[in-house]
């Protein structure tokens, strides 16, 4: 069953409005792409529940190790709609590097978003990233 086109075109703009936020060093923004009640499981398998402690964290890492990182563009893997109101993404990208980088290759990973609409728009309520194993 294919995807509907307005609803590739709303997740698709949901992912990059976290890829503008990342570039950003906007953890608040970043965080405004999840529901109230994410699921947040970094690469590193670090928990993260609800919109209040992901913005922090991901705030704390923009002000840190990846300060002036920027996340590649993802390659989209995946996006259906198992169910009404819910989609899930899954996408590959390089590791968050600083502008004018290349990414190695060879450090990817695989990330999964499970978004749903409310209030006629669409928001993240679950991420996990893994790396891709070498």
């Amino acid at each position: 069953m294919a995807i509907d086109k307005k609803v590739e075109k709303e997740i698709h703009a949901l992912l990059q409005a976290q890829i503008e936020a990342w570039a950003a060093g906007d953890g608040s923004a970043f965080a405004a792409t999840f529901t109230e009640d994410a699921v947040f499981v970094s690469v590193f398998g670090e928990y993260l529940q609800g919109r209040h402690a992901i913005a922090p964290t991901v705030q704390e890492g923009l002000n840190g190790f990846m300060k002036g990182t920027r996340m590649p563009k993802p390659e989209i893997l995946s996006l259906r709609t198992p169910a009404p109101a819910t989609a899930v993404l899954t996408t590959r990208a390089g590791r968050p590097v600083p502008p004018d980088t290349t990414p190695d290759p060879s450090a990817k990973s695989i990330q999964t978003r499970v978004a749903v609409r409310s209030n006629g728009g669409w928001l993240f309520s679950s991420f996990q990233n893994t790396r891709v194993a070498d």
